[in-house]
């Protein structure tokens, strides 16, 4: 018999999608960057494949522009159960950002230090919010 995996998928690929980065002429010492992060989930072949797209970009004008896209595939691990749809937050923010995050910060860091600045590091998003946007009630008149 096998074991039941409270998380049952494995990371079957990681592949950056975009990679933009640009430098002003003169940094500065020490340099501080603005950063934004988003995720997106596609769940259409859930339980057997979960696609998750994060993005890292510096918003706004900053010394530093940076935009980088890396798309995860996770597969379902033979012989498991396949799980419920409710298992995709804690799934995300309890297992899969700390698998394909480094992906993220090592490209980041590598780049930036190879462009002649400090390398930039860049934090873990503690976690991700999957809660729906309270609908606001209507008057109908």
């Amino acid at each position: 018999m096998t074991q039941e995996i409270r998380f049952p998928f494995r990371l079957h690929n990681a592949i950056f999608t975009s990679l933009e980065f640009r430098r002003q002429p003169e940094m500065p010492e020490p340099l501080q960057l603005q950063l934004s992060t988003e995720i997106r989930i596609h769940d259409d072949k859930f339980p057997d494949r979960l696609q998750i797209d994060l993005r890292l970009k510096t918003p706004g004008e900053q010394p530093l522009k940076l935009f980088v896209e890396l798309v995860s595939l996770f597969d379902l691990v033979e012989d498991q159960p396949k799980p419920d749809r409710s298992i995709i937050p804690d799934f995300i923010n309890q297992q899969a950002l700390y698998m394909v995050w480094p992906y993220m910060t090592q490209m980041v860091k590598y780049m930036t230090g190879q462009m002649g600045t400090s390398s930039v590091n860049v934090p873990t998003p503690l976690i991700f919010s999957f809660k729906p946007p309270e609908e606001k009630p209507t008057v109908d008149e």
